[in-house]
């Protein structure tokens, strides 16, 4: 079983402890007239104090609230009293153990010096680790919360579009009545629920991206300019849900597929190993449009979900030129 992210940090400071314990306690050691194992234990003793006196008392208490002179204070008192009390250890030992001789009370500046040092560093790296951890908690929240409520709507003008078009094929009884009812059945299935897991096959991705072109195929009087490519994907390629489909809604969106003679989208996406590519073109019109205003995830919302599920791990380019809008994006979606 993996260790905790509390664990583990407990396993970093007891290296950090130990290990700059016996390094601050080399000087002592290298005395002619040490004895190896009292020293080094008393030498992780003030180590140890000063580690968790410094990190979980005046950090907290007087330097991360700027209050620096009386941080300042504090290790002057701390640095005194244990040095004074070596000094009264050193010569109680002088009286019992005369062949020892009186051990130097400065040689502990080193080990208390160092230990205050390192855990300064330490404790703020932590600080500013728990504030970076916190700051993507609320965005990974707020994203879910968006998403969710998102969802949620659907996307009520496709929704109010889709049921349209069955009921304008249910009157005239046509055969395609019944697949498209499953086609839209299908996608309600995917946004209410699939989408809630944190990853789904690529493949129900692009399932829903093939039945959204073809109830926007309905709508059209005669056949759309639209070519989508998904051959060289695998089918095991597993992706969070709702990466791709905000583009392809753009394109619909603010694009003229509808146009029979200028219109066109062209989708292709594929799968190399972990590296997931997805690029997407359509036309535009001369004049901009906003067919819909309500629903779509939207693209900035992805670019935000890719910075904190790949972040320095993907390729997003998006070009807008007077006739074309073009999406490249490339993700690599192994994690060492």
């Amino acid at each position: 079983m993996m260790p905790s992210q509390t664990e583990k940090r407990r396993i970093v400071e007891t290296a950090i402890i130990v290990g700059f314990a016996i390094l601050f306690a080399c000087p002592s050691l290298l005395r002619p007239d040490a004895l190896f194992f009292p020293s080094l234990i008393k030498t992780l003793l003030v180590c140890v104090v000063a580690y968790f006196l410094n990190s979980k008392f005046l950090l907290p208490r007087f330097l991360f609230r700027n209050q620096y002179v009386g941080y300042c204070g504090c290790v002057a008192v701390v640095m005194i009293l244990t040095l004074g009390g070596m000094m009264l250890l050193s010569a109680w030992r002088e009286t019992t153990s005369p062949q020892e001789g009186m051990r130097i009370p400065f040689e502990w500046l080193i080990p208390l010096l160092g230990m205050f040092f390192v855990s300064t560093l330490y404790g703020y790296y932590q600080k500013e680790r728990n504030h970076h951890d916190r700051e993507m908690d609320l965005t990974h929240q707020s994203i879910e919360m968006e998403m969710k409520f998102l969802k949620s709507q659907i996307n009520p003008h496709f929704l109010f579009n889709a049921l349209n078009n069955i009921y304008a094929l249910s009157v005239i009884k046509s055969e395609r009545t019944p697949d498209m009812i499953l086609k839209l059945s299908d996608m309600l299935r995917f946004t209410l629920y699939d989408s809630e897991s944190k990853k789904v096959k690529l493949k129900r991705e692009i399932e829903y991206i093939k039945n959204f072109i073809e109830f926007q195929k309905l709508k059209a009087d005669t056949d759309l300019n639209i070519k989508m490519d998904s051959t060289n994907c695998n089918d095991e390629f597993m992706i969070e849900p709702m990466l791709l489909i905000p583009f392809i809604e753009n394109s619909f969106k603010h694009g003229n597929i509808d146009n029979p003679k200028r219109g066109w989208l062209q989708v292709d996406i594929k799968t190399l190993g972990p590296i997931l590519v997805f690029q997407v073109k359509n036309s535009l019109p001369s004049i901009a449009i906003n067919k819909d205003v309500v629903g779509g995830i939207g693209v900035e919302n992805v670019r935000k979900r890719l910075d904190i599920l790949y972040p320095g791990r993907y390729e997003m380019n998006i070009e807008t030129t007077e006739t074309e809008f073009r999406v490249f994006m490339k993700i690599d979606t192994f994690v060492s």
